[in-house]
């Protein structure tokens, strides 16, 4: 399903696509980003109530790439894939406070690089705002009169 995209680069050619599990109990929405058709970045949002945990964000990086090339400190995690000493493919993220996990690959040959604001995400992503985003379009206009002089 198109979603509306995460970085707003819309002239840079981005596109998102969200999928949503089956169930509104269990498992993740995934959001894909993509510039070019080439898939840039992926966004794992938990939907049950159920805290975020290291798990969840290693459910992301497995979608990535195998879990041995990547370095987890802190909130942050980088993947690096080599063959020999040559790097193939590279990209990079964050799983804030444990409440989402946001991987990117920040440059293609050939391609714009991205640079994602992680404020902006955390701000976008927040609770709060999603309910009030989706109260608002939920939202009916109200008819207005004009008092006549």
């Amino acid at each position: 399903m198109l979603t509306p995209n995460l970085l707003g680069m819309n002239v840079q050619g981005e596109k998102a696509f969200k999928i949503t599990s089956e169930s509104m109990n269990e498992g993740y929405e995934v959001i894909f980003g993509f510039f070019n058709d080439k898939a840039r970045y992926a966004l794992f949002r938990k939907v049950s109530p159920k805290p975020w945990e290291e798990a969840d964000m290693r459910v992301g990086m497995l979608q990535i790439g195998r879990l041995k090339n990547w370095s987890i400190t802190s909130d942050f995690a980088d993947y690096t894939e080599k063959e020999g000493e040559n790097v193939i493919a590279e990209a990079t993220g964050w799983s804030p406070a444990r409440k989402y996990s946001f991987f990117y690959v920040p440059t293609l040959r050939g391609e714009v690089p991205i640079l994602p604001d992680k404020s902006s995400l955390d701000l976008k992503l927040s609770p709060l705002m999603t309910r009030g985003l989706k109260a608002r379009m939920e939202k009916k206009p109200k008819a207005r009169c004009r008092k006549g002089n």
